[in-house]
């Protein structure tokens, strides 16, 4: 099982946890999402906050069904379901503490791709933070 970060706007983030697809124009990670992987949904531009939790319900397809806010078909794409927080989390208290980000004052880079892979130990991170907040 893997754990990915989706982080792209919220008002595509939320739309996209509504439609239950993600869907990005490269292939750069999401080619690795398999059906059972663990996601975390995240709102980026100003924002940076958690918004919801869930997995994979499918493994990476290519699709050019136009379902997304934004012009563009976002052709490389994985379905998912995700079960939005009670309270969101400040994604940006837990930044010097996720593996992942290896160069702390660079670490809008690593969210600029829109999917992120992470490891166990930070899915655990966030996920306790559900239960603290």
């Amino acid at each position: 099982m893997n754990y990915w970060i989706l982080c792209i706007p919220r008002e595509d983030i939320e739309h996209c946890m509504k439609i239950g697809i993600f869907g990005l124009e490269r292939r750069h990670f999401i080619t690795k999402v398999t059906q059972g992987d663990k996601v975390v949904c995240c709102a980026s531009k100003g924002d940076w906050r958690v918004l919801a939790v869930g997995h994979a319900t499918s493994d990476y397809y290519v699709d050019t069904e136009k379902v997304f806010l934004k012009s563009g078909d976002f052709p490389d794409r994985f379905n998912f379901s995700s079960e939005k927080l009670s309270t969101e989390i400040d994604l940006i208290s837990l930044i010097d503490r996720l593996s992942f980000v290896t160069q702390l004052p660079h670490w809008r880079l690593y969210f600029r791709n829109g999917i992120a892979k992470m490891s166990k130990q930070d899915w655990e991170l966030i996920t306790q933070q559900m239960i603290t907040t």
